[in-house]
């Protein structure tokens, strides 16, 4: 990224800007045979584009802290673009995902003892039996960001810059009191989560277009990391 900070004005209106391309390029017509990953790339770009226009807001009042949280949030979500666009299983995996995580918590809750289920007709406690039925479902745990990285050809992207945005989101970063400082650093944080979502753009499109994911140089440059 370019070592000048533009003005935290000028990069917020940039986020909006790239909040409504976003939106634009998750309604463009494929390029080839329908395929589940296109369904795949429009939810992630709609859901990149929330996240863009949340971190606009963010920036006209200079939360840097939520910020940062918010530039590990998209940085996982372009990973898991770049991964879930290798295969049609990748895709589907990361799109049952929600429902995945819903039973999982489900089941810790019955494990627990603090939910427990029901006969909707007896009202008697099958609690067990549902959760051995749950376990004979379970074929295969649900991959990891780093092993999602790994798989897609990125894992300097999880090693390099995850790991450190992942201090912020833990609480291991102080916010500077200095204003100028505090604002420097809301700079940063704006070009960083510009520069991601245009990767995520990028990929999507890639795929939505082309049938293909970008080479690993061209979303360095996206990324700013060429420069």
């Amino acid at each position: 990224m370019s070592s000048q900070i533009p003005n935290t004005n000028e990069l917020v209106e940039s986020l909006t800007m790239q909040a409504g391309s976003l939106i634009q390029a998750s309604e463009m017509e494929v390029g080839g045979a329908p395929d589940a990953r296109d369904e795949f790339t429009r939810q992630q770009l709609r859901r990149a584009s929330e996240l863009v226009k949340g971190a606009a807001a963010l920036g006209a009042v200079e939360n840097s802290a939520c910020l940062g949280i918010l530039s590990r949030s998209l940085l996982e979500q372009l990973i898991t673009v770049l991964w879930g666009i290798r295969s049609v299983e990748n895709a589907e995996s990361q799109m049952g995902a929600g429902s995945a995580e819903l039973s999982k918590a489900l089941r810790m809750n019955l494990k627990a003892g603090t939910a427990k289920m029901l006969d909707r007709e007896t009202g008697e406690d099958v609690t067990a039996k549902f959760l051995e039925e749950e376990q004979a479902k379970q074929t295969r745990r649900r991959k990891s960001i780093e092993d999602q990285a790994k798989e897609a050809e990125v894992q300097d992207l999880y090693t390099v810059f995850y790991r450190l945005l992942s201090l912020e989101t833990h609480g291991h970063n102080e916010t500077p009191a200095e204003n100028a400082k505090a604002s420097a650093l809301c700079a940063t944080h704006l070009q960083g989560i510009g520069a991601i979502s245009k990767g995520i753009g990028q990929a999507c499109v890639c795929w939505l277009i082309g049938r293909e994911w970008p080479d690993n140089e061209s979303l360095r440059d996206v990324l700013g990391l060429n420069g």
